[in-house]
């Protein structure tokens, strides 16, 4: 059997990559040519020289989608080991008759700030990004910090 300390000098924190797209103008714009594509139904040409709409529109979709993924960043997470997340949440007390063990109000960006490790994010850039992205991306980047300290590292079957 291995001695603990052997063990623990192996040992890490858990981490954890998601990406997101900071670019929402190209977002949408795949998303609106994609939907045009779903509305064009079946072509019928009407001479010989008239080109298929929907190939234009697959190199449009095509280029949307290289733009969007050029717009995606990163952000990895690594948790904070169990006292110093347990701390933290200490220091976002829930609201009385909250449902959350914190205040979520307080609680998730002071996460972000302290679990996101690549980019490193301040307090203050914390909040530009949360005025910046959409409540679907925020809770993303909330969810990535809550499950790499919540959740436990997964172990892959064999």
């Amino acid at each position: 059997m291995p001695d603990i300390s052997e063990l623990l000098a192996g040992a890490s924190l858990r981490e954890l990559t998601v990406q997101v797209c900071l670019a929402g103008d190209a977002g949408a714009e795949l998303e609106a040519l994609e939907e045009e594509l779903g509305q064009l139904g079946e072509w019928q040409p009407t001479s010989l020289g008239e080109r298929n709409p929907a190939l234009e529109l697959q190199e449009r979709i095509t280029e949307a989608r290289q733009r969007a993924r050029e717009a995606a960043v990163d952000f990895r997470f690594r948790a904070l080991g169990h006292r110093a997340y347990s701390n933290l949440l200490a220091a976002h007390p829930a609201p009385e008759g909250s449902k959350e063990p914190y205040d979520a109000g307080t609680f998730l960006p002071a996460i972000l700030a302290h679990c996101c490790v690549e980019p490193s994010l301040t307090p203050a850039q914390v909040d530009r990004l949360l005025d910046v992205v959409n409540d679907g991306t925020a809770r993303t980047l909330f969810a990535a910090a809550l499950a790499v300290n919540e959740e436990p590292s997964p172990i892959p079957f064999s």
